[in-house]
C-alpha cells in the first residue's frame, strides 16, 4: 500500500515523463510475487495525480483489496502526454504527437521492465474516466490481445457523427483530421468495436454514466451499438454529473468488473 512516482523516458514524443505507481501491501517483502496491472487514466485538463488527489484512488484500492473485492494488483496512474488541453490517448493525425505510441511502446514495457507484473492480457487491464475512458477503450479495442479489460467511467464514448455535431473545431480536425476520412474511421469507437466483435482476443468491456451527465446520450448509443452487433458488455446507469464525486463513489465498479475478469482466467 504505497505510492511512488516513476519518471522514464518517452521515445515517442522524445520527452522525460512520470507517472504515479501504486504497489499493495506486501509487494517489497514477498519478492516471489508477481501482479496484475491495471492502468488508471485521467480526463481532460488533467494529470497523472488526479486520481490520487481528487477521485480518492490509493484509499479506494486499499479498502477493496483488504475487503478482497480486488485481488493484490499494481495500479499505474500516468499522464496523457501532457499536451494541450488532452491528447485523448491517440496519435495525432498532423503529426503533433504520438500519445497512442507512447502509451503502448514506452509506457507499459517500462511498467513491465522495473515491476514484477504479469506480463500477460488476461492480467493487463485499463480504466478510465471521461477522455480517459475514450482512451481505454481506443486503447484495447485498437490493440487487440494487449488489455484483456477496458472499464470507462462516464466516458466520451464517441463516434465520428458525433465529434461533427459537437466538437467540430480545429483542435479535434488536428487530431483525426477529415471527418469521413480513413484516420477518423480508425478512432471511431462504434467501428472499432465492430470491427473487433468477432475477434477471440477482444477486451472485455465494462462502462457507467450518470443520467445527468452531458456524455449521458453517447454512452446510451454506444451500449445501444455494442447490443446491436453483439458484443457482450456490462453497461450501468447511476444518478449523477459529470463529477469528481461520481467518479470517486463508481470507481469500485469499475474496479469490481476487473476483478471479475481477472477470476475468470483462473
Amino acid at each position: 500500500m504505497s505510492v511512488r512516482p516513476h519518471p522514464f523516458f518517452s521515445g515517442a514524443l522524445f520527452a522525460r515523463k512520470s507517472c504515479f505507481v501504486y504497489l499493495p501491501e506486501g509487494y517489497e517483502e514477498d519478492t516471489d510475487l508477481s501482479y496484475p496491472v491495471i492502468y488508471l487514466l485521467h480526463g481532460m485538463y488533467g494529470s497523472e495525480s488526479h486520481w490520487l488527489l481528487k477521485g480518492n484512488a490509493e484509499q479506494t484500492l486499499d479498502q477493496m483489496i483488504a475487503a478482497s473485492q480486488l485481488r493484490k494488483s499494481i495500479v499505474v496512474m500516468p499522464n496523457d502526454g501532457g499536451y494541450g488541453l488532452g491528447t485523448f490517448y491517440m496519435d495525432w493525425y498532423d503529426g503533433t504527437g504520438n500519445f497512442e505510441q507512447y502509451f503502448i511502446y514506452d509506457l507499459i514495457p517500462e511498467i513491465d521492465k522495473h515491476y514484477r507484473t504479469i506480463n500477460a492480457p488476461h492480467s493487463r487491464a485499463v480504466c478510465g474516466l471521461s477522455m480517459g475512458g475514450f482512451g481505454a477503450f481506443a486503447l484495447s479495442l485498437r490493440n487487440p490481445g494487449l488489455f484483456g479489460a477496458a472499464a470507462s467511467l462516464s466516458g466520451a464514448l464517441t463516434s465520428t457523427a458525433y465529434v461533427a455535431e459537437k466538437f467540430s473545431r480545429s483542435d479535434i480536425a488536428r487530431m483525426i483530421g477529415p471527418l469521413q476520412g480513413p484516420y477518423a474511421q480508425e478512432h471511431d469507437l462504434q467501428i472499432c468495436a465492430s470491427q473487433r466483435v468477432l475477434d477471440e482476443q477482444r477486451p472485455a468491456l465494462y462502462f457507467d454514466c450518470g443520467t445527468a451527465d452531458f456524455l449521458y446520450k453517447t454512452n446510451a448509443d454506444y451500449h445501444e451499438h455494442l447490443n446491436k452487433i453483439g458484443y457482450a458488455h456490462k453497461y450501468q446507469e447511476f444518478p449523477g454529473e459529470h463529477t469528481w464525486a461520481y467518479w470517486t463513489e463508481h470507481l469500485p465498479d469499475a474496479l469490481s468488473f476487473i476483478e471479475g475478469c481477472f477470476a475468470s482466467q483462473k
